[in-house]
């Protein structure tokens, strides 16, 4: 499986990736690419995964004989989180493209990059082999993020704004009583945001109005490959 860098977006297979040490969420190709993405948010944003937290020094990252015993409750939330980003990295391409169009930036500000997010609720499917189907995407649509932030007020969200480049999508994993079990931030920058400003006006708002319904139609039909196939978007 190949695994993507979370700042330059580059594929590498999953045995010559690199993890953040911290939030164990987080991949990148090199050393660099970390560094670049510790300064520019991933500082603001990590947070230690509970199964990595020292029990003896809060705060602190765990030694080797404080993390999780296998089968424990914490090694099991662990596996929840693991489950989770792979969904998300076979998807990754896929929906950032969807982010893109969807905030339909030909007709509105520079600043909509900052001022709004996709945002997905999904839930896991029971007997489904296929890691690609491993959730069903249940809501996709662009919020605020200040909406966001008054929904989840001990979430925090860090926005440079300077930076016209960053696109992010919030990703809501429920369980099957609609609770939620986790609330990820994705972040990453592209320079395609300039040619989404420049397409047609009414062009942009049609696939904007419709990308929430193909994106959840696609999810459940479509593998990884075709919906990129159909986006236009050529892997690195």
């Amino acid at each position: 499986m190949k695994l993507t860098c979370y700042y330059c977006n580059t594929d590498l297979p999953s045995n010559k990736i690199k993890r953040c040490s911290r939030c164990l969420l987080v991949t990148y190709c090199s050393k660099e690419c970390q560094a670049f993405s510790w300064k520019a948010s991933h500082k603001l944003n990590c947070k230690i995964h509970p199964s990595n937290l020292s029990t003896t020094n809060p705060g602190q990252l765990a030694s080797k004989d404080e993390r999780p015993a296998k089968f424990s409750p914490e090694w099991i939330e662990l596996g929840v989180d693991r489950e989770l980003s792979r969904w998300l990295q076979l998807w990754r391409a896929c929906f950032q493209t969807w982010t893109t169009i969807g905030l339909d930036l030909a007709n509105h500000p520079a600043d909509r990059v900052m001022t709004h997010c996709m945002r997905l609720v999904v839930q896991p499917r029971n007997f489904v082999d296929d890691p690609a189907k491993q959730y069903q995407v249940l809501e996709a649509a662009i919020v605020p993020i200040s909406w966001v932030r008054t929904a989840h007020p001990d979430f925090e969200i860090h926005i440079d704004p300077t930076d016209f480049t960053r696109l992010r999508y919030l990703i809501v994993l429920q369980n099957y009583k609609g609770e939620m079990r986790r609330l990820r931030l994705i972040q990453w920058n592209t320079l395609s945001t300039e040619k989404w400003q420049k397409i047609g006006k009414e062009a942009s708002a049609t696939l904007a109005a419709g990308f929430g319904d193909a994106l959840m139609l696609s999810t459940d039909s479509s593998s990884p490959s075709q919906v990129e196939k159909k986006l236009g978007i050529q892997r690195s």
